[in-house]
């Protein structure tokens, strides 16, 4: 899967430089996820969590693109009974997205789009060992885009990850963050 990814990016940075019509950017988002586990484990393991995507896309058209993102979440501590929890999670993947510009000027776009991930988490018990949950995850997103000029935007978007083969059913998650466009 790591392959295939980097072979992806790849392949956009080749096709970026062939057509002057692509626009690549990159950016960051500020996420607020919540998860929702297949067994009753709620009540022992964290289920928000704040983290941090690094993002890189490119428009291929002005209502066509990619985005690929590497996210990272800080540390969760929970108590269930007497055992002390730490849980955090990471994840990539590639989105496809689908942009609508709104206006004569096209300032604000609504976005929709589809895509695949691979989520990590990391359940460590506080005085014993740890254990890793690794699941596929098919993502959903709804949001909308600001540009603010040429160069800079600000997006807020909502991600539905369903996960199969997990303890974690579906994730949902909201995102506020900043594009540079090249």
């Amino acid at each position: 899967m790591k392959k295939t990814l980097l072979m992806a990016g790849i392949a956009c940075a080749f096709a970026a430089n062939a057509n002057a019509e692509i626009k690549p950017y990159a950016g960051l988002d500020f996420n607020y996820s919540t998860f929702d586990y297949a067994y009753d484990i709620e009540n022992a393991i964290e289920d928000d969590y704040q983290s941090v995507s690094f993002v890189a896309g490119a428009k291929f058209h002005k209502n066509f693109g990619t985005e690929a993102f590497y996210q990272y979440s800080g540390k969760e501590k929970n108590t269930y009974y007497s055992d002390k929890y730490t849980t955090r999670f990471q994840a990539y993947g590639v989105d496809v997205l689908g942009f609508l510009p709104l206006g004569c000027d096209g300032k604000v776009e609504l976005i929709a789009g589809a895509g695949i991930g691979e989520y990590e988490m990391k359940v460590k018990l506080v005085g014993a060992g740890s254990e890793k949950e690794e699941a596929f995850g098919y993502r959903l997103n709804a949001g909308a885009q600001y540009n603010i000029d040429e160069n800079w935007s600000v997006r807020g978007m909502y991600h539905h990850v369903y996960t199969q083969k997990s303890e974690i059913d579906a994730i949902d998650e909201f995102s506020v963050g900043i594009r540079y466009n090249f």
